[in-house]
């Protein structure tokens, strides 16, 4: 019988092993952008909490596994590129809003106090935009695309993201509609991108591949990922199209059913900081060519920071992210 009972408690222990959750972090953080883990370092350095970084992969992906994990979430925080699907995580109460004095103790510069949702869905961090990526060595300076609308003359030649897998590519998307018109869009999108094998690119550095060394000669891509390529010197440059560029905030989302709501106050005062700022920007990837929109803060050197923004109507956006997303991929993706 104590045999017996002995196995039994082995048996529930191991089950529970199985079903409980296995972090043991201060503090569990999803997100797809490139510097997270050197913050997440500096942060535990800093405060002694102790950080789970989980990087699924891309932001679809880490999308997916949110979506996966339903009504049993397994993060704390969430950090990524894009407002439109932080606003449609905030309307199906995956991310409870931030609290209001959280915004207040953070130095926002005006154009930062712009991207604060009103719905207070997420935290912005910092910005940056979609832009024409143009190589220079493939394209004539009296060629350069200047708007959109210039992009038919590049037919089939033109890279650009899956905004199934990309969060910064369905922000363009949805913002493309917005300032071109949902059917002028998809009619010119039609016309452009009419190579699947360079329009269902999972990322910006495959579109970068693609513009540099592929058959495209203009790329569809976050801003911050030409800055990269330029900073190490690659003949391309970012053309910003005369419709206006969509802002893209990165956004911080607080988990609806988090039970870590101090670290991750703690966290967002860090991020928000000029110490974690600073860390934002060491590294030569992508995301750390972000435009910060902390007081103080300057950008890396050869980020552009002057640029005509739209603000996105989120609201819409998340509205048609399904309609929208599964649009792109039945017409551009192999």
């Amino acid at each position: 019988m104590l045999t017996k009972t002995i196995a039994g408690l082995a048996l529930s222990v191991a089950v529970m092993s199985v079903a409980a959750p296995a972090f043991s972090a201060d503090l569990v953080l999803y997100d797809a952008l490139d510097f997270s883990g050197k913050v997440a370092k500096a942060f535990e350095a800093k405060t002694g909490l102790k950080v789970d970084v989980v990087e699924p992969g891309s932001t679809g992906e880490v999308l997916g596994k949110i979506a996966a994990e339903g009504n049993n979430p397994q993060f704390d925080i969430v950090w990524l590129d894009g407002s439109a699907v932080m606003e449609r995580m905030a309307a199906d109460h995956v991310l409870q809003p931030i609290p209001g004095d959280i915004y207040d103790k953070a130095a926002f510069t005006d154009f930062g106090k712009s991207l604060i949702p009103a719905n207070h869905a997420f935290l912005p961090t910092g910005a940056s935009t979609t832009a024409l990526e143009v190589n220079t060595k493939k394209v004539a300076a009296d060629k350069t695309p200047k708007s959109w609308a210039d992009l038919a003359q590049f037919a089939g030649k033109v890279a650009a993201k899956d905004p199934n897998l990309s969060g910064p590519a369905y922000q363009w998307l949805a913002g493309f509609f917005q300032t071109n018109g949902t059917d002028a869009g998809k009619d010119l999108l039609g016309k452009v991108l009419t190579t699947k094998s360079l329009s269902g690119l999972s990322s910006g550095g495959k579109v970068n591949t693609a513009v540099l060394t592929g058959n495209a000669s203009v790329g569809i891509n976050q801003d911050s990922a030409i800055f990269a390529k330029i900073a190490s010197g690659e003949p391309v440059i970012a053309v910003y199209p005369a419709e206006g560029s969509i802002a893209l905030p990165q956004g911080l989302g607080i988990s609806a059913k988090t039970t870590h709501m101090d670290a991750a106050r703690k966290f967002i005062d860090f991020v928000t900081s000029a110490e974690g700022q600073a860390v934002m920007q060491d590294g030569d990837d992508t995301d750390f060519f972000f435009m910060p929109i902390i007081a103080g803060v300057k950008a890396k050197p050869g980020r552009q920071t002057e640029v005509a923004f739209v603000h996105l109507d989120d609201k819409v956006a998340s509205a048609h992210e399904t309609e929208w997303k599964q649009w792109y991929k039945d017409h551009f993706v192999p």
